[in-house]
This record gives structure tokens, sequence and C-alpha cells, in this order.
């Protein structure tokens, strides 16, 4: 199976998927959570809610096959989660 779209690499199209995969979702979530823990001290947001927020958000885009712009998206929806307590798109509860 070949990529179709120039620039892009397997590893920014495929969705994660085995081992690999998860190592490097797991890294995308840990590099996320610590800018923003940059950004946002504990008194405004716990690390583990930030974390699991972002957790959450990460999840979302599971089934994306282009993954170049998840980060950014995460990211982005995490932020407007700590600025606007009134934001709809929570994450899923997992269990």
């Amino acid at each position: 199976m070949g990529i179709h779209e120039p620039g892009l690499t397997m590893e920014h199209s495929a969705p994660p998927s085995g081992t690999e995969g998860r190592l490097r979702q797991t890294a995308e979530i840990g590099e996320i959570a610590a800018r923003l823990r940059k950004r946002y001290p504990p008194s405004e947001i716990s690390p583990a809610d930030l974390t699991e927020r972002v957790s959450g958000y990460h999840h979302r885009f599971d089934a994306a096959r282009i993954r170049s712009y998840v980060p950014i998206l995460v990211e982005h929806l995490a932020r407007r989660s700590i600025e606007t307590p009134s934001f709809r798109s929570a994450p899923p509860e997992r269990g």
C-alpha cells in the first residue's frame, strides 16, 4: 500500500498501531502535556487533569489517517477546554 499524497511519509499518514504506534502516541501526549504545564500553573489545572484531558482529546483522533496535525489539534482543544470552562467538546470518558 503506497502513499498517494506527496510529501507525506508513513509516519505521518498511518494511524498508530502496534507497540511502535502506542509508544509514539504516548510520547506525543507527554510532549503536549509538558508544553501546557509550562503555560498553565497547577493552581489553574492539576497536572493529572491536564494529562487526562490531553490523552482524551488525543484518543479522539485514533482513527485519523493523516497524523501530522493531531498534536496541534489536541493542544488547541486542551487549551480551549482550560481557558473556556463552558467549552462543550470535553474528552470522552475513558474506562
